[in-house]
């Protein structure tokens, strides 16, 4: 009964995918090509034995000057448990301030900006001199 179930929701998930290419942009990316572009998971930093913080998501910026880079976003994954830190793009590795703090500069257009600090548990990050 569940795989039929997990059947139908796969069709339905197709047929939504093949609904929104008809009504797509003729420039927008394919879906095998927004998959090879899209970063995957990469570690960043390993805290502990059991803590480490892995760059997920990202966006794709210019610098004033038109260099490009990528701007990643981060999670801290403390076995099973993932904690997401919101908005907040980088393009550094975080350095560990304290058993459960972290820093890292906040990127705007591939520049380094504000300083901040992120906690380990909760993800929540806080400007430096806020």
């Amino acid at each position: 009964m569940a795989r039929r179930a997990h059947r139908a929701h796969k069709a339905r998930i197709i047929l939504f995918a093949v609904g929104l290419g008809a009504c797509g942009d003729k420039h927008a990316a394919k879906p095998a090509e927004a998959a090879a572009s899209a970063p995957v998971a990469e570690l960043a930093l390993k805290v502990s034995d059991s803590v480490a913080v892995w760059f997920t998501s990202a966006r794709a910026d210019t610098s004033a000057d038109g260099r490009a880079c990528l701007e990643r976003v981060m999670e801290i994954r403390a076995g099973a448990h993932v904690v997401p830190v919101p908005l907040l793009y980088t393009g550094e590795v975080p350095t560990i301030t304290n058993d459960s703090t972290l820093q890292v500069h906040i990127w705007r257009h591939c520049v380094p900006a504000d300083l901040y600090r992120v906690n380990l548990r909760t993800g929540q990050p806080t400007r430096v001199g806020a």
